[in-house]
C-alpha cells in the first residue's frame, strides 16, 4: 500500500496546489477507498464487498476527522490522519461485526 500512498500524496498535493477544496476532498477519499480495495486483493470478495458497501457511510460518519486532516497544518496532519484512519478501518466490518482492517501507522 505504500506505493498507493505515495501516488495518492502526489495526487493530493497537485490538487491542493490547484485550490479546489471540494474536488480535493472527494479525490482524496477515493484514493483512501482505492487503497483499501487494493489491500483486499482481487480474490477476497468479502473484503471487496465490505469496502464497496460500507466505505462511504464510514467516511461520512468520521468526516469531521477527515476535514480536520485536510485542513490541518503540515505539523498536525499525521495526528488527524491517524485518528480518521483508525476509525474508518474499525468501521468496515465483516458479517460477524469484526473489523476487516487493522490500522498500523508503521505499516
Amino acid at each position: 500500500m505504500k506505493t498507493h500512498v505515495l501516488v495518492g500524496a502526489l495526487f493530493l498535493s497537485t490538487l491542493l496546489l490547484s485550490g479546489c477544496d471540494s474536488l480535493l476532498n472527494d479525490a482524496a477519499s477515493h484514493v483512501v477507498k482505492f487503497g483499501l480495495l487494493e489491500e483486499c486483493g482481487e480474490e477476497d470478495t468479502v473484503c471487496i464487498e465490505a469496502v464497496e458497501s460500507q466505505f462511504d457511510a464510514c467516511h461520512e460518519q468520521f468526516k469531521s476527522d477527515w476535514n480536520a486532516y485536510m485542513d490541518a497544518a503540515y505539523s498536525e496532519e499525521d495526528v488527524h490522519l491517524e485518528r480518521y484512519s483508525k476509525q474508518v478501518f474499525n468501521c468496515i466490518v465483516d458479517a460477524d461485526g469484526d473489523a476487516i482492517f487493522f490500522y498500523d501507522p508503521q505499516g
